[in-house]
């Protein structure tokens, strides 16, 4: 099979080591473009790549003739100035999905509604797959009748790969809020009931031969979580109680060949997510697949033609892969070694396994879209995410661990300037940013930061920490943060004074900077940490809780999730009232830096209008930038590029010139 040789690029240019730095700071714009390649996939029989790829600033959908070189057909689409992108995908040979989703306002409140469309691969008809408008009927009509909307239309259950004019989708045929199983006629585009809706079930699953075999999912009123399975060559379904050693909240992460048996995550007596095998006509917990003794397990991998489990995953400072299947590890280890020292993020495999599309990232490298076509070991690269620092230096990416106040230790990552790669400059007494990540329950990982290394390359030296409440490191790691965000504020403090204690950081000239939740962390350490930072920049970041849980109240289920995600983390409404920032900022003394865009989703806009008040009545002297058409991830690149100018200039002011800038 032929390469698209016209438009892959070759290995050497794309990973060459970089001989020469800019006489200059790299233009901000390098860093706040949007990647070049938003998704991919590749078509089962190999021979057509779609992708979401970077058009000037916006996104457009693209298909490439990758069996045919002379094919210029320009296969393009754009999408509207209003839509994001969610993913990509082919349905079959002829047919792509492409889901997305819209900011909207329903009942007043802001949030997501997402779409999936189905179009031919030269974009001629694009249909729109589910209509957001309910069918109606009796129930339909107490709601309301077809003017009802709906506000998720995009869910698959499973693409059916052995039925390629069809896909299995979760949605409320006449409830919204009661997600059934239809299967969708891809032409057609006429559905049929495969299971009918409840209320309590949001989440459905299939087994390997694709048949619907579970549903989980909360109620409404109280919470509760509850979970439905039918056990394989059966019609009747079972509630989660008539399994032992099940309860509706087991991470479910899907079955093996044998579709009795269920993939779920347990802790089998350690502090680590494992992945374990509960045979369902067994009802008992049959063998553990993989537990590691640090990280908690993170996914499931299999086979390309989706027939067998071959592997699973964790985090620890990058994606790790534990492979069942000899022959898959040797697939997966061919891509390793024809790029070593990259991390390999698979992307989708044809289900021969003829090719295997992927992303290769560095700390230090940018993510390049890469194909590898296993007939003829040819490993070629398609476009990389930052195409204009190719051939700049960019930073190094330190592992660290450094010791909290209670002698917990605490993993995180320094990204320091090319200079101080170079031996040009020591790594000592030098300006820091410290940037704590956002969530609060993320994690950040050794990986290919823009943030960061836009830092980095003004001479800016970047801690991130993965302070407790973090992801994947365990169950105690993780709940001591979740139960008390003070300790989350406090390991962002012990990581700024460890810096100091060791002489890297100039005491003077350090910089807290978050988004989202990292921008909360960021005031938060100027109201309590007055000593330790020069200045406090907060982007999309929350500043009143009790608004904030009054926010997630409004959204479906948010009672139970202000609860579990916010509620918990302190002991009083006093006690909130001491940790919002908008209640202290008379507590602030140092310059602070404020972005937020109208129509964030996540953390909504008045969170910045209530800081700004705050600010102004506390006499603190702050910039802040406003954002109309803007959600909470700065997606649009003129709005990006707008946030890290400012922020860049910002930093410039408060921190003054590093001696490892350029």
């Amino acid at each position: 099979m032929r390469i698209l040789t016209t438009l892959l690029v070759l290995l050497s240019s794309l990973f060459v080591s970089p001989v020469c730095a800019l006489a200059k700071p790299v233009p901000v714009e390098y860093y706040s473009r949007l990647p070049a390649i938003f998704d991919a996939s590749i078509s089962p029989d190999g021979k057509w790549l779609a992708t979401v790829i970077d058009n000037k600033g916006r996104y457009i959908l693209r298909v490439f003739n990758l069996e045919n070189p002379s094919d210029k057909t320009l296969r393009a689409a754009p999408y509207p100035k209003d839509v994001l992108v969610n993913w990509v995908k082919w349905a079959n040979n002829d047919q792509l999905l492409i889901s997305t989703r819209q900011k909207a306002k329903i009942n007043n409140i802001v949030t997501y509604t997402s779409f999936l469309y189905v179009t031919d691969r030269d974009f001629k008809k694009i249909r729109l797959v589910l209509k957001p408008e309910l069918q109606g009927g009796k129930l339909g009509a107490r709601l309301g009748g077809s003017g009802v909307f709906r506000q998720i239309n995009d869910t698959v259950v499973d693409f059916l790969p052995d039925d390629p004019e069809h896909i299995l989708m979760s949605y409320g045929a006449l409830d919204p809020n009661k997600p059934g199983v239809h299967k969708v006629n891809l032409k057609t585009l006429k559905a049929k009931k495969v299971r009918q809706g409840g209320s309590y079930y949001q989440n459905w699953y299939t087994d390997l031969r694709h048949e619907l075999r579970l549903g989980e999912g909360r109620k409404d009123l109280n919470g509760e979580w509850n979970m439905t399975i039918r056990e394989a060559n059966t019609k009747k379904w079972h509630n989660v109680k008539d399994y032992p050693g099940l309860t509706a909240e087991t991470p479910v992460f899907g079955f093996t060949e044998n579709p009795d048996e269920l993939v779920i995550g347990a802790y089998g007596g350690k502090d680590t997510l494992g992945l374990f095998v509960y045979d369902l006509g067994q009802k008992r917990i049959t063998r553990k697949l993989y537990q590691n003794d640090r990280y908690d397990v993170s996914g499931i991998i299999y086979s390309p033609d989706g027939k067998k489990l071959v592997g699973a995953t964790y985090v620890s400072d990058t994606t790790q892969r534990v492979f069942f299947d000899p022959a898959y590890k040797a697939r997966i280890e061919k891509i390793e070694k024809a790029l070593p020292d990259y991390q390999i993020h698979l992307i989708e495999e044809t289900p021969d396994g003829r090719i295997a599309v992927f992303k290769a990232e560095g700390p230090s490298n940018p993510p390049v879209l890469m194909i590898m076509d296993f007939e003829t070991g040819k490993t070629s690269g398609f476009a990389s995410d930052y195409p204009e620092l190719q051939n700049i230096p960019q930073g190094d990416v330190i592992k660290v661990r450094y010791t909290a106040r209670d002698g917990v230790k605490i993993p995180a990552y320094v990204t320091t300037p090319p200079a101080i790669v170079d031996g040009k400059v020591a790594l000592k007494n030098l300006p820091f940013i410290i940037m704590p990540h956002g969530g609060p329950y993320g994690r950040d990982t050794a990986s290919f930061d823009y943030l960061a290394q836009l830092m980095a390359s003004r001479g800016y030296v970047v801690l991130q920490m993965n302070f407790r409440g973090s992801e994947g490191l365990g169950k105690s790691f993780r709940e001591s943060g979740r139960k008390n965000w003070v300790i989350m504020q406090e390991d962002v403090e012990d990581g700024t004074r460890w810096l100091i204690r060791k002489g890297y950081a100039d005491p003077k000239r350090i910089c807290i900077v978050g988004w989202s939740y990292g921008g909360y962390a960021a005031l938060m350490g100027a109201i309590k940490n007055p000593d330790l930072y020069a200045c406090a920049a907060s982007i999309a970041g929350v500043t009143d809780l009790q608004d904030m849980v009054n926010d997630i109240k409004k959204y479906r289920f948010g009672r139970h999730t202000a609860k579990n995600f916010l509620l918990q983390g302190f002991s009083s409404k006093d006690d909130m009232k001491a940790n919002s920032p908008v209640k202290r900022a008379k507590d602030i003394h140092i310059p602070v830096f404020l972005a937020h865009g109208k129509k964030d989703v996540n953390v909504h806009y008045d969170q910045f209008k209530r800081m700004i008040g705050a600010l102004k009545r506390a006499h603190v002297k702050y910039t802040a930038l406003k954002f109309d058409e803007e959600d909470h991830y700065f997606i649009n690149y003129e709005n990006r590029t707008r946030l890290l100018k400012g922020l860049d200039k910002f930093l410039r002011a408060n921190l003054g010139d590093s001696p490892a800038a350029p």
